[in-house]
């Protein structure tokens, strides 16, 4: 009992991180790209995408991740410069960006690359972590959601109407 706490509490900002990155960036993420999908452009480009056989389709994130430390190293060059504003910034754009079409490229690819199984067994592996993160952290995230229901203040309503607003898919259709 003794070592699965302290187990857990070395596991917990790990567990933090991917609740948030899943919580907030990769929702934020999905809702941009439903978004981006209604421009003409960005739907032929998913189809386009969509084609290809999966082997043509991972270099796809090959080239993505090079772009993506080629950002990186500028960033990290505007830092050595002094330039610690536009350092931080081009980092966050960098990643935002990069993340953002991986996200693209996946969606739009998923059905050829998931024909591979070591791809699927990362992605099935990936989903795990997610649950396991979700779980560990779950009393915490429960006792702020109470929290924030217990204030009964005009911002913690609004938030919670804006997110079953987004949990209906209000925002998708352009309703709210």
């Amino acid at each position: 009992m003794r070592a699965r706490r302290l187990r857990d509490f070395v596991l917990l900002p790990i567990a933090l991180v991917v609740v948030v990155l899943e919580d907030v960036v990769w929702a934020g993420l999905i809702h941009l790209l439903r978004g981006l999908n209604g421009l003409p452009a960005v739907r032929r480009l998913a189809e386009r995408l969509g084609r290809l056989p999966g082997w043509a389709a991972l270099p796809v994130f090959l080239v993505l991740e090079v772009l993506g430390r080629v950002g990186e190293f500028w960033a990290f060059a505007l830092l050595v410069r002094g330039e610690l504003t536009a350092g931080v910034m081009a980092y966050l754009g960098v990643r935002v960006v990069g993340t953002l079409a991986a996200v693209f490229v996946y969606q739009s690819c998923a059905a050829a690359l998931l024909r591979y199984g070591w791809f699927a067994a990362l992605v099935a592996w990936l989903g795990s972590v997610k649950h396991w993160a979700l779980a560990l952290i779950a009393p915490w995230r429960d006792w702020v959601h109470a929290a924030i229901g217990r204030t009964r203040s005009r911002l913690s309503w609004r938030l919670a109407a804006l997110r079953r607003a987004y949990a209906v898919g209000r925002f998708r259709d352009g309703q709210d």
